[in-house]
């Protein structure tokens, strides 16, 4: 299920911080499939009323945390044209906020469920992407286009969260040019087809 939705106000957003560290807490004391509502909402300080306001589940709460930083903190999403004409969509990737907060991320991704849940949500991406090219591509070029996207975004996810949870190991930069180098090539018969890059945040 989805976390519920709706503009929060200052006092939802407080309970919602509440609620998301004392997830954080109670994972530093017992694993996470052990945790229950009533932990949390006593750990929060909070009424179980309060908790099934805002969520369904324990994993909403972390799953709203992790795609808000997806969309927010560590990956924003663009669309370029460079000066040889070629359409590229761009991740911006925001290695710096990983590092800061890598003990709360760890702790997320090592979660199976919720690691799950976020390969079959970023599935969105290519489709809401791709919808950008449609006018100017076939009904062959719009599906490569779109398989294409779908593969290359979960293929990244896959390696970021390698990469991430074994503690980083190649520097940022050379893992960012060897996910670019690993990109699919833009086929020459469907040169309307967008390519795929990850940069590196700017300061």
């Amino acid at each position: 299920m989805s976390p519920k939705t709706g503009k929060p106000n200052r006092q939802v957003q407080r309970t919602k911080s509440w609620i998301f560290e004392a997830i954080m807490l109670l994972m530093d004391e017992k694993p996470y499939s052990k945790i229950t509502v009533s932990d949390i909402t006593e750990k929060a300080g909070i009424a179980r009323q309060t908790f099934y306001r805002n969520y369904n589940d324990k994993d909403d709460v972390v799953f709203e945390y992790m795609m808000n930083t997806f969309n927010a903190e560590m990956m924003n999403i663009e669309t370029t044209k460079r000066k040889d004409e070629q359409n590229t969509i761009v991740f911006i990737f925001d290695h710096k906020y990983m590092v800061k907060n890598q003990k709360i991320l760890k702790k997320i991704l090592s979660v199976a469920d919720i690691k799950n849940r976020i390969f079959h949500d970023m599935q969105e991406y290519p489709m809401s992407l791709i919808k950008h090219y449609r006018g100017k591509l076939s009904a062959e070029e719009y599906l490569i286009g779109r398989y294409k996207l779908c593969y290359q975004i979960t293929g990244f996810l896959s390696l970021f969260f390698d990469w991430f949870i074994n503690g980083m190991p190649m520097p940022v930069e050379k893992f960012i040019s060897m996910i670019n180098a690993m990109n699919i090539p833009r086929a020459v018969q469907y040169k309307n087809i967008p390519n795929i890059e990850v940069r590196l945040k700017k300061e």
